[in-house]
């Protein structure tokens, strides 16, 4: 067998044997509580009988790792086991967790309580009081704010974009690695250049935008717990809800800033694009259209993934740098599409 190789296997019953349950069972409830997963029971006599069960995983190994020969071995067999009973859990939790709302899934309008929108009108910044430049930036931007003046405001760590399409304004970036902490929580790099992107893409085709009856609405959505999430992408929360109205309907987009260095073309939020379809054919409403984007500014050459840049476009993923000047409308031209 050449060195380097890899086997797809399954844990037999001697492997079973080895594993430490009490440590599996201790893992498996930090996993549930750190997701706040009240309602999940585990039973640590059931751990077992699901790893004895081959029917639901596989799991691919160097070659040897599975070996007898080597006790070594017994310490990833124990952290393969964990993670596969990690992953089972947030499947079945997930599968559970649809079961109970896919019936009760309705249309309404977001309000103020919904977590999406600010519960205050206010930002809160806080910065040490002996750093005196970060506080001049800070007056210097919140200055520039009163002045009304529309686009990217800049002030040394700190930018701020009063965009009229976004449902609140104005939002706000800190450079990584900023002493400057924001309440709600301020958009990272990528975000911020989407906003912006966005925003130049708006006033320069406004004129077209108008004489097609088009409007454009965009909102920072929140993270887990508080905003518009779905289970079905992994408890995926998307960072943009992007409407678009035209002729009495309302295409909604979903929109993710994200690098994609680490993943793949079968991760589920790139697959979100194709289960969104689902998602808009129960509820059911001629008059909303549901959509999901990747925005990525990871730039095209640095995947391998085997398809081409227009083939990625198919699938709703867009290149943030390779297609600065296309990628916009590429979205609104999908969304009406």
């Amino acid at each position: 067998m050449r060195l380097g190789a890899k086997e797809e296997t399954v844990f037999e019953d001697g492997h079973l044997s080895f594993l430490d349950y009490d440590d599996l069972f201790f893992r498996l409830e930090k996993f549930k509580r750190e997701r706040t997963w009240h309602n999940l029971n585990i039973s640590k006599s059931m751990i077992k009988t699901l790893l004895a069960d081959r029917t639901w995983y596989k799991v691919v190994v160097p070659s040897g790792k599975m070996a007898f020969s080597d006790f070594g071995n017994v310490a990833l067999w124990q952290e393969m086991a964990a993670e596969l009973l990690h992953k089972f859990a947030e499947e079945y939790y997930n599968y559970c967790k649809a079961a109970f709302i896919e019936p009760r899934l309705e249309l309404r309008e977001i309000g103020v309580k919904d977590g999406s929108l600010p519960e205050t009108d206010e930002y809160q910044l806080i910065v040490d009081a002996s750093e005196a430049a970060l506080i001049n930036d800070i007056q210097n931007l919140t200055s520039e704010i009163a002045t009304g003046k529309a686009g990217v405001l800049r002030a040394g760590d700190l930018k701020g974009c009063l965009f009229g399409a976004h449902l609140y304004e104005p939002v706000l970036h800190v450079v990584k690695g900023s002493r400057i902490q924001i309440a709600p929580v301020s958009l990272n790099e990528s975000e911020f250049q989407f906003l912006d992107d966005l925003r130049l893409y708006i006033e320069t085709d406004q004129a077209r935008l108008a004489e097609e009856g088009i409007e454009l609405f965009l909102l920072r959505n929140e993270s887990r717990g508080r905003g518009v999430g779905f289970f079905e992408a992994g408890n995926f929360y998307p960072d943009f809800l992007l409407w678009l109205v035209k002729d009495g309907k309302q295409h909604l987009a979903f929109v993710e800033p994200h690098g994609l260095q680490h993943e793949g073309p079968g991760h589920k939020k790139i697959e979100f694009y194709q289960v969104i379809k689902d998602i808009q054919e129960r509820l059911a409403s001629e008059d909303v259209i549901l959509n999901s984007f990747i925005v990525t500014p990871t730039r095209f050459g640095k995947l391998n993934w085997g398809k081409t840049i227009n083939e990625l476009e198919d699938m709703h993923v867009l290149f943030m740098e390779d297609q600065r000047d296309a990628y916009i409308k590429s979205i609104i031209d999908r969304m009406v599409k």
